[in-house]
Parts: structure tokens; C-alpha cells; sequence
């Protein structure tokens, strides 16, 4: 075996251990954001390296590069999967808390430095802690992904979506006035209400929900940060809470 092929199957080696420690991440379903995101970091030091190690082979002489192709697509793969579940709501399938919240600075900054208006829409399911109580909580998280799939299909693609926490949903909506958010609001809080969700017991039968949404946005009450643009979010959502619920409410 040449000096070529020896360094050749280091770096291999080194690409197999790379794509198996992350499938093992990818397959765990109790790791945590915080881990998916140090391991994240690691796969790309780790990818850096190998790039590096592939660089200085190329330079040695000709060797094959399909191998050396198939080996680097492998770990960008890896990469990408670990990536998405570092961004995803384990249970949903939505963006999970930090991703909106990065995703709210963002657009926060560019509406401020663009002068339009940005909108946020702050959703709670009414009574959540009943369906888990009365009808057990495998029952509660159908209702959460049934919840978070009919609002991806009312949003636009513009739209940023993810699960703020619990049984609470942001709907981020760039270039989106308070009064404009408020027809997005009125179409999820329709749709949920006309909908039967089942149980799976022919003893409970199928049951009714609704939600209370609270809108804000960049001009009401100008805003001077994003978690003051929160905070009137929430401010509004219990005003529809204070109202009977399954309904929204405007701030201020």
C-alpha cells in the first residue's frame, strides 16, 4: 500500500466515524437542543478537518476523487439532518422556541431598518391541561401536531411558525400589519373550532377545542425590542383569555 492509499483510508476512516456518531444523534429522541447544537459544531470542526486532510492528498498526487466526493456528500448530509433536528420541535415537526426567537430578531431588525410593520400572533390552546387530564397525554400530543399542521396550511411561505413552548404557537408574519394578522388569526381559530379530534375510545368519543390568540405589531405601541413586542403579544393574548377565550385580541 502507497503513501497515497495509506492517507487515503485515514481520512475514510475518519469519515465513517464522523457519519456513525451522528446518525446516533439523529436516531436518539431524548437529546436535547443544546446537544443537537454542540454536536452540530463538532460534525463541522470535524468536516473541516477532513477537508483539510482531502486538500493536502490532492496536492500529493491524482487519486480518486469519486471516493473522496461520495465521502464529503456523506458528511454534508450528516451535517444538513443534524441541523434540522437542532432547529425542530421534537414532537410537532415545526421550529422549535429558539429558532423562532432567532428567526423574530432577524426579521425585528429588518423592519426597523426598512420602516414596515412586523406582526406576531401568539396561540394557545384553551384548556390544554383537560385533554391531557381527561383524555391522557398521547391523545394531547395528536392534538399538538394536529394544531401546528392546520396553521402551516393557513400561513404564507413567508410566514415563520414554530412552537413557543407547551401548548403555545408563534406566528412570526413579515411585512404584516395588526389588522392583516388579525385575518390569518380568525382563519386558525375557524378552522380548530369546526374540528372534531378523535380519541381512539369508543366509551369518550371525539372532542371540540379552541384557541386564543394574541396579535401585536411593530407600530402599536412602537416597539423598542423584540421581547417588547412580546410582551404586547402576550398582553393581548390574555385579553382574549380574560373574554371567554376562542377568540383574538389586538394590542393594545
Amino acid at each position: 500500500m502507497n503513501d497515497i492509499d495509506m492517507m487515503m483510508n485515514r481520512v475514510f476512516k475518519k469519515e465513517r466515524a464522523i457519519v456513525e456518531k451522528s446518525k446516533i444523534f439523529i436516531e436518539r429522541k431524548d437529546v436535547s437542543c443544546e446537544e443537537l447544537q454542540e454536536e452540530y459544531t463538532q460534525l463541522l470542526d470535524a468536516y473541516q478537518s477532513l477537508l483539510n486532510e482531502s486538500s493536502k492528498i490532492t496536492k500529493i498526487g491524482d487519486i480518486n476523487q469519486r471516493k473522496l466526493f461520495d465521502a464529503n456528500s456523506e458528511v454534508e448530509s450528516q451535517k444538513e439532518k443534524l441541523y434540522k433536528l437542532s432547529i425542530t420541535d421534537y414532537l410537532t415537526g415545526c421550529y422549535n422556541r429558539r429558532y423562532i426567537l432567532e428567526a423574530l430578531e432577524v426579521e425585528f431588525m429588518k423592519s426597523k431598518r426598512y420602516s414596515f410593520s412586523l406582526s406576531c400572533i401568539l396561540i394557545d390552546i384553551d384548556d390544554f391541561k383537560r385533554i391531557n387530564d381527561i383524555y391522557g397525554h398521547q391523545v394531547g400530543d395528536f392534538t399538538l401536531k394536529t394544531v401546528s399542521e392546520i396553521i402551516q396550511d393557513v400561513i404564507r411561505e413567508v410566514d415563520v411558525f414554530g412552537r413557543y413552548g407547551g401548548e403555545e404557537f408563534l406566528i412570526i408574519l413579515p411585512n404584516t400589519q395588526a389588522c392583516d394578522a388579525a385575518i390569518v388569526a380568525e382563519k386558525v381559530r375557524k378552522k380548530i373550532a369546526q374540528l372534531k379530534f378523535e380519541t381512539g375510545s369508543q366509551e369518550v368519543g371525539p372532542f371540540m377545542l379552541t384557541l386564543s390568540l394574541g396579535i401585536s405589531d411593530t407600530h402599536s405601541g412602537n416597539p423598542k425590542t423584540v421581547e417588547e413586542l412580546l410582551c404586547h403579544t402576550d398582553k393581548a393574548l390574555y385579553q382574549a383569555k380574560d373574554k371567554h377565550k376562542n377568540q383574538y385580541a389586538i394590542y393594545p
